[in-house]
């Protein structure tokens, strides 16, 4: 694992085919990465489906997957899923539900009123169900009559929650084990989202994206980054990760170059172990890298090979 049980990780190219699964998982692990995110994406591949692939093609790779649309899985039915990964692979287990991109929810008229309340309804339901209880419970969305896993985990995965907003945050704190933030967060941002959830019962374990956009020439890194976060500025998306960055809630102040470094791991391998150790020391358990595309493999191997040393021991 890397310094003082921080970890680093690799989130899954939903453009990435499903039978290349076993091959890559293997190959992160090969690298000395921590733990492998898959994805549920509209419509790409199964996020619990692609987990079990990657944990059985591997030793000691965690793997997380976020996020799992709450309003699609029936809890009972994800904790029997849950339940059967965590005991065939200990330790090694990471979900993450979420409300779902709203434009796929609506495609598949799975967008209900009352979002927050579905969410936490599912997760509290999930993580009890996880650790062996039996449940009676008549909630506005989850509604369970005498439950209990057959098979339940000895060693119960945590169950966390990816959001940005003010009232997710205070909902991870009170029913799940951490929280996901995405690939926009700086370090400020970072402590922002911990100090909610903390304020609601604790903010569990922390896991960051961050883009990933590495080159021999530090200001080439940067170039290719940008692109990617100013398409996020543009689209008005996580306005709470945009404020604390010092871009407006709507994302349209100018991106200079130490607001990039700070929420991108972008630039030469240097400046890129840099922003992974400042993820970290706003409170990051871990720290997973979305590689830009064309070159990801490339990308992933000079971040293991150049930025990677500098983060251990």
């Amino acid at each position: 694992m890397a310094t003082a049980g921080k970890a680093i990780g690799v989130r899954w190219d939903p453009r990435w085919a499903p039978e290349e699964a076993p091959e890559i998982a293997r190959w992160v692990e090969q690298l000395g990465y921590d733990e492998l995110w898959m994805v549920e994406d509209c419509f790409s591949s199964g996020g619990l489906t692609m987990s079990a692939v990657a944990l059985a093609s591997t030793e000691r790779l965690a793997v997380g997957v976020g996020l799992l649309p709450a309003a699609v899985r029936n809890p009972a039915i994800a904790a029997m899923e849950i339940g059967a990964l965590a005991r065939l692979y200990p330790h090694r287990f990471m979900p993450a539900f979420g409300h779902g991109v709203d434009a796929w929810m609506r495609q598949i008229d799975a967008r209900p009123r009352g979002r927050l309340t579905l969410l936490e309804e599912t997760v509290a339901a999930v993580r009890s169900l996880v650790r062996g209880e039996r449940l009676d419970r008549q909630g506005r969305f989850v509604k369970l009559s005498e439950v209990e896993l057959e098979h339940r985990p000895k060693a119960p995965p945590p169950i966390l929650v990816g959001t940005t907003g003010p009232r997710g945050l205070a909902l991870a704190g009170r029913v799940a084990d951490g929280i996901v933030i995405p690939e926009v967060a700086t370090p400020d941002a970072v402590a922002w989202a911990r100090g909610l959830a903390a304020a609601s019962g604790g903010p569990g374990r922390t896991v960051v994206y961050s883009y990933l956009s590495l080159d021999r020439e530090e200001a080439a890194g940067l170039e290719a980054a940008r692109p990617l976060v100013e398409r996020w500025m543009q689209s008005g998306d996580f306005p709470d990760m945009a404020e604390r960055a010092g871009l407006g809630r709507d994302g349209r102040a100018e991106l200079d170059d130490a607001t990039l470094r700070s929420l991108a791991v972008a630039g030469d391998p240097a400046s890129g172990t840099e922003t992974v150790r400042g993820l970290w020391g706003a409170g990051a358990d871990a720290v997973v890298l979305l590689p830009r595309g064309g070159d990801a493999r490339e990308q992933l191997r000079l971040f293991a090979e150049e930025a990677m040393p500098g983060l251990r021991g």
